[in-house]
């Protein structure tokens, strides 16, 4: 078996066909993000384009002769050929469509130094950097949407869980800490990884660049790259720039899918606490009406665990490619694209619908079971250290007490009496306290115990809010950076059709 057959086969699974059709992408909250993942017919004629303009500006070809290869760019360009075919087919037809519109004088001109390999690895480049910001604008779209639902429970009480176990009184705010600051460091992850991804293969030859000498700087510009990759082996031969993608994009599956699970967790073992939306359950079965079922939440945590392992796969089969440039593991990772792509946008605006709309908070219940479970507890010793003045291991000792004394009763620390403490007390050390009842509960209500935490990224409003404010300009920044980031890359495909443009509509004789 020859080397392209083993890259092939060890690819197979990111470009095997799916059984569920790809979507065209639909609009994000984001003013850029309304938009399709371009067809691989389209990029690779962006890459041909550039290396006309290039082949011009350095004067290989003449005016005359730029003119008729633009009028056969166009031309091609505007009439693809009909159905799919691998981009390395797609290359060839496009090639032949080129040179069947050109004078015999400028034959083979068109692509003279534009080696196959770096047109498939940046026609590549281009399809996997707009799937990057596709998944990035909704990827803002689902921390939008946590983000609100956030600061909409600021003061909402509940309790927070360790092992399944009632651990502490928290907020809702403060509980979505997990999912929002994940999220913020796999957008950031998102940003890094597209820097790396945006490099331009183009002028890297079959790998040791052309006799040419075509100006790589230029060429990246003209196709919107950032720059070009700096070594031209590794311009055809690495995946670790498309696998820093994979990585990013599994930050952000990854961090939801955690949440995911456990909004199904409260849902099955404590109804009451979460409801979700009546576009979020079914009635399976009509003769019992009143069995709802979560099968649309149920649907996204397969979803979500799917792509983390269809990703985790991609990763692993393109890390086993053989050194050297891709050959024919081109065709397989473009055509991952779609595949990929379409899922997790899928994922990711269902997701951004649970947290719209989907999942409605019962605070009433979420408050009255914020103390239960001793959750406050820990809080008695520092009382009697601080109001008490009672050494810390005596403070310790009395609250054990106490705690077993409402154990064995059943009780919660809401029951906690100033008997119970004197009892325990004078078996500790030798006196009572008589506390006041009062000033007891300002360290043990749920409210005042969180109030009472005033380090920063607390659960305290005013520290929850000021994490939120951050968060919230953390979002703004990332927004930002990718309607610039779409307005460059829009700007240079704009840019460079004008100049073929331009060129094909001068006169033949100059």
């Amino acid at each position: 078996m020859d080397d392209d057959a083993n890259r092939s086969n060890l690819l197979s699974f990111i470009g095997g066909a799916s059984k569920r059709p790809a979507r065209q992408l639909v609009p994000s909250n984001d003013t850029n993000a309304e938009r399709a993942l371009p067809d691989t017919w389209s990029v690779l004629w962006r890459v041909a384009a550039a290396h006309v303009v290039e082949l011009r500006g350095a004067g290989v070809i003449d005016d005359a002769g730029s003119s008729a290869i633009a009028r056969s760019l166009l031309a091609a360009r505007n009439s693809p050929i009909d159905g799919a075919g691998s981009p390395r087919m797609l290359a060839d037809r496009l090639d032949e469509r080129i040179e069947s519109q050109i004078p015999a004088t400028v034959s083979g001109a068109a692509t003279l130094g534009l080696a196959r390999e770096e047109w498939l690895a940046t026609a590549g480049r281009l399809i996997w950097r707009d799937a990057a910001l596709a998944i990035m604008a909704h990827a803002l779209d689902v921390s939008e949407a946590v983000l609100i639902l956030a600061e909409t429970h600021v003061v909402t009480i509940m309790p927070a869980f360790t092992g399944g176990r009632p651990v502490q009184p928290t907020t809702l705010a403060h509980y979505l800490g997990a999912v929002i600051g994940p999220l913020g460091s796999a957008r950031e992850r998102l940003v890094e990884s597209f820097a790396r991804l945006n490099r331009c293969p183009l002028g890297a030859g079959m790998l040791a660049g052309d006799v040419l000498a075509a100006d790589r700087a230029e060429l990246a510009q003209r196709l919107g790259f950032g720059e070009p990759v700096p070594n031209t082996m590794d311009a055809l031969a690495s995946v670790e720039d498309l696998i820093g993608l994979m990585d990013a994009v599994a930050a952000v599956v990854g961090s939801i899918g955690r949440f995911v699970r456990e909004v199904g967790v409260w849902i099955r073992t404590d109804q009451a606490s979460f409801v979700l939306d009546e576009g979020w359950t079914t009635i399976p079965e009509p003769a019992h009406p009143a069995l709802a079922m979560s099968e649309r939440l149920d649907a996204l945590q397969i979803s979500l665990a799917t792509l983390e392992d269809d990703l985790d796969s991609a990763r692993r089969q393109l890390r086993r490619l053989g050194y050297g440039p891709l050959g024919a593991a081109h065709d397989a990772v473009v055509g991952a694209v779609p595949r990929l792509t379409s899922q997790c946008v899928d994922a990711l605006i269902t997701t951004t619908a649970l947290f719209s709309t989907g999942l409605v908070v019962n605070r009433a219940y979420l408050g009255n079971r914020a103390g239960r479970g001793y959750t406050t507890s820990s809080d008695l010793a520092t009382f009697l250290m601080t109001e008490e003045q009672i050494p810390p291991t005596a403070a310790r000792r009395i609250s054990v007490l106490v705690l077993s004394r409402l154990r064995e009763a059943g009780l919660e620390v809401s029951g906690i009496t100033p008997d119970m403490i004197d009892s325990a007390a004078l078996l500790t050390i030798g006196r009572e306290i008589k506390v006041e009842i009062e000033l007891l509960g300002r360290y043990l209500a749920p409210r005042r115990y969180i109030e009472r935490r005033q380090v920063t990224g607390s659960p305290a409003p005013e520290m929850t809010r000021a994490w939120l404010a951050s968060e919230r300009s953390r979002l703004t920044d990332d927004r930002q950076w990718l309607n610039q980031t779409r307005s460059g890359i829009d700007s240079a495909i704009h840019a460079l059709t004008d100049l073929i443009e331009d060129a094909a509509n001068e006169s033949s004789d100059g």
